[in-house]
């Protein structure tokens, strides 16, 4: 379906498509496509052209297709074998072609995230899923816990692994729950059009279906399993036995582990099966969760990450002022603070501290590509420059708010006599800059200009540390030059990498 994925110039590197789509999306100072691989990965490509606050993402199609979310009601869950489930969604309006797929919207503890499932039954009230459950998966911990009547999101029907409206002998074969769309095209196929359908198991104890299955007119069924117990006394071996089940005139429809659709689709290719009559569909199987400490290390799945972030902003914008006006009023800005000198120097501190870990977040991401705990932290950049940013202008604001006198004094040659003036007077101007714009509804008005005024976060790390290099220049210098040191060779291996 999806033909050609470009990213225009203009791109802001907000990390939204790498965040939705990882496998074709990599953020360095733009985005770029990394794979051309469009396939099983339509539904991210298409939410990440939706998500792009810029409009950098371009994807050409096959036909005009619109990405379309929808709302489905969970209406029952049964289990069909020991770790296979099946799962009906009530919906309205809904249309598919048989052998398509879905892709559902899932949150949970790591943010949102999508999985795609072919269908099995469908009609234009609801759409039932077959699903295989495994240990740690997270889709599987997703759909354990949700229950009946709860709403998902889900995006239309998808896919070019479509039946064709032909009369000729279908053979369709599947492993797993590649046996889904299979289920889905038998339902369409004419009952007096030649059907045989092949299916592979490890266990006997694995079959499913097998009575609906048998239950389509002029329908032979096979059901291979490759490793039986005893007492099993019906077919064994794999799907690749039944070659000669296949003509030379017959479509084949493929669907299930890589491994068989390539296997089988060989062996058809080496006794001459027309291509245009192999249909061929590949199913991932979801990941499973690693060792807790390596998942969050090496993969980056920090669980409630957006929900911090968001914690850090409403912190910054409302906890902040209040407190900082709170202690002004009561006169005891200067007294001692829990384990500092006093509120005015925690604040400080946290605002430094802050503009620091946004300041070496990212060049540390670019050094340690593989440590993915890097990449995710530096999603919580925007939430640090408006803690860092919201101090500063808190402070300088607050005290126009509270005396006329200090606003007025502001432009008095007094106030730019004091110790490098200029170079506070920058620092408070960028930093007012710096939290005005970061924030989504500024990156859509401000285009490729949002990125160049984000570009200030430099002036405003440099200006603000040598202002706090004079009080405190043991605390700060040092800092400052490693974070220097950090970026040139960030900008170093970027160059030489590319």
């Amino acid at each position: 379906m999806i033909k050609k994925v470009e990213v225009i110039k203009g791109c802001i590197s907000c990390r939204n498509c790498e965040t939705v789509c990882p496998n074709i999306f990599k953020v360095g100072k733009t985005s770029e496509v990394i794979s051309h691989d469009y396939v099983w990965n339509e539904s991210e490509i298409l939410q990440a052209e939706l998500m792009c606050p810029v409009n950098v993402i371009k994807v050409q199609k096959d036909w005009n297709f619109t990405l379309s979310f929808k709302e489905a009601i969970l209406k029952d869950k049964k289990m069909l074998t020991k770790d296979i489930l099946e799962v009906t969604f009530e919906t309205n309006n809904f249309t598919f072609k048989p052998g398509q797929y879905i892709s559902l919207q899932m949150k949970d503890l790591l943010w949102k995230f999508s999985r795609s499932y072919s269908i099995a039954k469908a009609d234009v009230w609801f759409f039932t899923l077959t699903i295989k459950l495994l240990k740690k998966g997270r889709w599987s911990e997703f759909i354990n816990k949700l229950t009946v009547w709860k709403k998902i999101t889900f995006l239309w029907a998808l896919g070019n692994f479509q039946l064709q409206n032909t009369n000729n002998k279908k053979v369709f074969v599947a492993t797993g729950t590649g046996l889904a769309p299979m289920i889905a095209m038998l339902q369409k196929t004419p009952k007096d059009v030649e059907k045989v359908i092949i299916f592979w198991v490890r266990y006997e104890t694995d079959i499913y279906n097998k009575k609906l299955l048998e239950s389509f007119e002029n329908t032979k069924v096979i059901i291979k399993v490759s490793q039986p117990s005893d007492s099993y006394i019906w077919e064994v071996g794999r799907v690749t036995d039944c070659m000669s089940e296949v003509w030379l005139e017959d479509e084949v429809y493929i669907c299930g582990n890589p491994a068989m659709v390539d296997s089988f689709k060989e062996s058809l290719i080496n006794r001459w099966h027309p291509l245009p009559l192999i249909f061929s569909e590949s199913f991932t199987i979801s990941r499973v969760y690693p060792w807790f400490f390596q998942d969050i290390v090496y993969n980056g799945n920090v669980p409630w990450v957006h929900f911090f972030s968001w914690f850090i902003i409403a912190i910054s914008l409302l906890v902040i002022p209040a407190l900082w006006y709170y202690f002004a009023i009561h006169k005891n800005l200067y007294w001692d603070f829990v384990f500092w000198t006093t509120f005015s120097g925690f604040l400080w501190d946290v605002s430094w501290w802050s503009v620091v870990f946004v300041m070496v977040i990212r060049p540390l991401a670019d050094l340690f590509p593989k440590i993915w705990l890097l990449g995710k932290w530096v999603s919580l950049r925007k939430a640090f420059w408006i803690l860092s940013s919201s101090i500063v202008v808190t402070i300088l604001f607050g005290w126009f708010l509270l005396d006329t006198n200090t606003f007025l004094n502001y432009f008095t040659s007094h106030k730019w006599s004091l110790n490098s003036p200029l170079i506070s007077r920058l620092s408070e101007v960028t930093a007012l800059i710096l939290l005005l714009t970061s924030n989504t509804f500024s990156q859509i008005q401000l285009g490729i200009w949002w990125k160049r005024i984000q570009r200030l976060s430099y002036v405003y790390f440099i200006s603000g540390g040598i202002i706090a290099g004079i009080y405190a220049p043991l605390k700060v210098y040092p800092i400052m030059s490693v974070v220097i040191i950090l970026w040139i060779l960030a900008q170093l291996r970027i160059k030489l990498w590319k």
